[in-house]
């Protein structure tokens, strides 16, 4: 693992797109994976060496569920290696139940928790005095979630595949995305290479219900990793391309205001709302 090329590749992606500025407070969204624990400690590598007067901020959602709690212990240890404050919303406290809520709006408890972890990571962060909130996205997930929103004609997401989605709201974080151009081999590697526990299959109980999705998914990654071995540098090509295409996708929509809870929304009450508004039926 060549460590200084890899940290190269990420700073030059966070100062190009300008992700991080001074006395940012950036709140990296962790969920005990490699990919988020490789930005956790890439992005405080660069405020050390760039001695930057900048805060960073563990955030975890504990999903309350059978493994959460294993998942919560390694956050802890990947927060306290890092030598950085970890900040845990745990749902079942909170009395959020996403499969209880599944059961009552008949959705798919994994379309559930997606819509309330989206929720909870923009308003606690922002509550708590965040100024952006940093994933752990990665250069394979952006090319995969671009060709299957390019298949699907969901071409407005077109607009979010960048480094950096800025808001012009002031109740909407903007998202930094420092491992854009950084695959997910390369982030585990970095991990290993760093010691850093992480988690290395879900231990997500409904895990199973998404199984066929994940292995489809896998299929693209094999695909593009096969393209980028007889074509090295395809993947950052590509990726280049798709952050030009992005500024022709620009969602220019004025968000509102949810009627029940106050977060912005592009519609009169907002999908955490609705959700939630089906349990107390």
């Amino acid at each position: 693992m060549n460590e200084s090329e890899y940290l190269r590749k990420i700073f030059r992606t966070i100062e190009k797109y300008k992700l991080v500025e001074k006395n940012d407070r950036i709140f990296v969204a962790l969920s005990g994976g490699k990919d988020s624990a490789a930005l956790l400690f890439a992005l405080k590598k660069f405020k050390e060496e760039r001695n930057l007067d900048i805060d960073i901020v563990g955030f975890h959602i504990n999903l309350g569920t059978i493994g959460s709690e294993k998942v919560a212990e390694i956050v802890e240890k990947q927060c306290e290696l890092a030598g950085v404050k970890l900040i845990t919303f745990d749902l079942k406290e909170e009395g959020i139940d996403s499969y209880e809520i599944a059961k009552r709006s008949k959705r798919p408890v994994c379309s559930v928790c997606g819509v309330v972890k989206r929720y909870l990571m923009n308003k606690i962060p922002r509550e708590l005095g965040a100024t952006k909130v940093a994933t752990g996205h990665n250069c394979d997930d952006m090319l995969v979630f671009f060709i299957k929103n390019v298949l699907g004609m969901n071409f407005s997401w077109i607009g979010k595949f960048r480094p950096k989605v800025e808001s012009k709201n002031p109740k909407l974080l903007t998202k930094i995305r420092p491992l854009f151009f950084a695959t997910r081999k390369e982030n585990e590697e970095f991990v290993k290479h760093l010691g850093i526990p992480y988690v290395q299959e879900s231990l997500c109980i409904y895990f199973k219900d998404k199984l066929r999705l994940f292995k489809k998914t896998n299929k693209w990654y094999d695909i593009f990793d096969g393209l980028e071995n007889e074509n090295p540098g395809l993947k950052e090509r590509l990726l280049n391309s798709i952050i030009k295409m992005s500024e022709y996708f620009k969602n220019e929509e004025q968000l509102k205001l949810c009627k029940i809870c106050g977060e912005p929304t592009n519609s009169e009450i907002c999908a955490f709302c609705k959700l939630s508004s089906a349990i107390k039926v």
